[in-house]
């Protein structure tokens, strides 16, 4: 059975960039096109929902600094594709640490945009989330944990990979030792410190998120659960 295709002439995208070539290059491409750069500011709420992010790194440093910040803070859930006329290596470790989907040059044709947008679009869809209840999930592509206003939760190294641990044992009992070996990679780990980290993601999400088998260990809660 072939994969339904999704199509650019669908995709809500939003570009960050001053660039006149590309975005003359972009227009009609897709159902929706929201610019954004230092000169034109849009409402937050404009931002919300977009299928992809092109970003363009040749823009003011005070504003793509800022615009990285928006982004990881309330976007972080939206895949990006990054261009700029520069291949620095600081420029590619950015767009890394931005977790970008891929980094194209300028001097490419911008049909070479529009397709890497495509197979973006075909290639991170919505089954890379875990969904949990009260609107919260777990972004596989991104890695991270959202809430139901696509707010990134700040979770600790070990809760976020408690959490990930149970994710990946569904309906398993996930008990201590394995709890140790695989989250505290093998470092002592006290039963008061397992139940501190339970207590501090349930405070940062909902309580019954974790459901503890008393003597046995725990599983992630799958009541609310859907693929």
């Amino acid at each position: 059975m072939k994969k339904a295709v999704r199509q650019n002439k669908n995709a809500k995208v939003l570009f960050i960039s001053e660039d006149e070539q590309i975005k003359e290059g972009f227009k009609d491409k897709f159902r929706e096109l929201i610019i954004l750069n230092d000169k034109l500011f849009s409402n937050t709420i404009d931002l919300e929902n977009c299928d992809i992010i092109v970003l363009d790194f040749d823009q003011n440093t005070i504003f793509l600094d800022n615009i990285i910040e928006l982004i990881q803070k309330k976007l972080a859930f939206v895949p990006i594709i990054v261009v700029s006329k520069s291949d620095s290596q600081d420029s590619i470790e950015k767009a890394i640490n931005l977790k970008a989907y891929t980094y194209i040059l300028k001097s490419c044709p911008i049909s070479s945009i529009l397709i890497s947008v495509l197979m973006c679009l075909n290639q991170t869809q919505r089954s890379d989330k875990f969904k949990l209840d009260e609107g919260i999930y777990f972004d596989r592509y991104k890695d991270q944990f959202f809430d139901k206003s696509n707010n990134m939760i700040e979770f600790t190294r070990l809760e976020k990979g408690f959490l990930k641990l149970l994710i990946s044992r569904l309906d398993e009992v996930t008990d201590y030792d394995l709890v140790q070996k695989e989250v505290w990679k093998g470092k002592k780990m006290s039963i008061f410190t397992m139940r501190n980290i339970v207590n501090k993601i349930r405070l940062k999400t909902y309580y019954s998120i974790i459901k503890n088998h008393s003597g046995r260990g725990y599983t992630i809660d799958l009541t609310h659960y859907s693929k």
